[in-house]
């Protein structure tokens, strides 16, 4: 019997084949790994700029509906995206609308109007966060009722 001499051309190919799909496989996850990276830090961020304010509806006849940050007690007003409302998990809910006493968190760019209530025109999602306690929805509507008694006396 007679050996069949190797094809070193044939394993030096191969071996270099291998080297190459390694180093291309290698850059493509480091690749995702970044663009994780990226997406998880604009995640955190937009987390850290959302308002989390408690709905209200401000007026004795023509109940507006009204918007107050539970960390400045600013009032503004702000129309709930078209897509809806998420849940607390992250969950579109379809068709759902807001009751007084929820609270939400809204995203958006962060700019607000100068005026009396403040508008926030540019929200890109609301996500429900919880429901205020009955105390709590009191007192941002007796701090609204006073503002807006303040307004017309004005």
């Amino acid at each position: 019997m007679e050996k069949e001499p190797r094809d070193w051309k044939m394993i030096i190919g191969i071996g270099i084949l291998l080297v190459v799909f390694a180093i291309v496989g290698g850059s493509f996850w480091k690749m995702v790994g970044k663009q994780a990276e990226l997406v998880a830090e604009q995640e955190k961020k937009e987390e850290e700029e959302a308002i989390t304010a408690i709905y209200i509806e401000a007026g004795e006849t023509l109940k507006q509906p009204v918007f107050v940050d539970t960390k400045t007690e600013t009032v503004f007003t702000a129309k709930v995206p078209e897509d809806g409302i998420y849940n607390k998990k992250g969950t579109l809910i379809e068709g759902d609308v807001l009751e007084v006493g929820d609270v939400v968190k809204v995203y958006g760019d962060g700019i607000m109007t100068l005026s009396l209530p403040g508008n926030y025109p540019g929200v890109t999602k609301m996500k429900r966060v919880r429901r205020a306690s009955l105390e709590e929805t009191e007192k941002y509507k007796k701090m609204i009722e006073e503002l807006m008694d303040s307004a017309v006396a004005e």
